[in-house]
């Protein structure tokens, strides 16, 4: 049997205690490196979720901004500083045909666009008398309500034209009404008025 010697020993010795000396100056910091680059890491991740989510969150709100400005054009008008009654009759005029017998269009005076004293706007009162097909009818009421001016429809009135033969009783069998639409447009400038409005 064999017996190790004090030299193995403290052979033994050096080289334990070389061990601790390496993982005690080389593998310890390494670890602790390592530990504090696993946290960054994890920082890093939770901070690039938060601005993922704040992406998402920002293209939601910058769709959303869209879709009501996409509502608010076809709620919202545009109000002209003048009357512009020339560009008013050309959206109103409807271009005779088989559809269209006749069309006549009378703007009156302006009269203020809302009850109130001191109001800045404006209206031009619109009539517009024609003997068309239903339909024509329809297309001139949605255009003149659908059109970039505040054009506010007031009245309509619609009736079967009469038979020639006999005044009294309408011609179920043609195609034409007489139709009476009245409208009025409205103008003004608010910013204008605004120097005038003083108490």
């Amino acid at each position: 049997m064999m017996r190790a010697s004090g030299s193995s020993f403290a052979l033994l010795g050096a080289s334990l205690a070389a061990f601790g000396l390496v993982i005690g100056f080389v593998a310890y910091p390494a670890l602790r490196k390592a530990e504090a680059r696993a946290i960054e890491c994890g920082r890093l991740l939770g901070r690039a979720a938060q601005i993922d989510s704040a992406t998402k969150e920002r293209d939601a709100l910058k769709d959303r901004v869209q879709q009501v400005q996409r509502a608010s054009q076809t709620v919202l008008r545009s109000i002209p500083p003048t009357t512009d009654q020339a560009t008013l009759m050309r959206m109103l005029a409807v271009e005779t045909s088989p559809h269209v017998l006749t069309q006549v269009i009378n703007a009156g005076e302006s009269v203020p666009a809302s009850p109130g004293p001191r109001m800045p706007y404006r209206a031009v009162p619109v009539s517009v008398e024609m003997i068309a097909t239903f339909p024509e009818v329809l297309e001139l009421l949605t255009r003149a309500e659908g059109s970039d001016r505040l054009v506010r429809a007031i009245k309509l009135t619609i009736e079967k034209q009469p038979k020639k033969e006999n005044r009294r009783e309408a011609d179920w069998d043609s195609p034409f009404v007489k139709a009476t639409l009245e409208l009025d447009a409205v103008y003004g400038s608010a910013a204008e008025t605004a120097g005038e409005v003083k108490p």
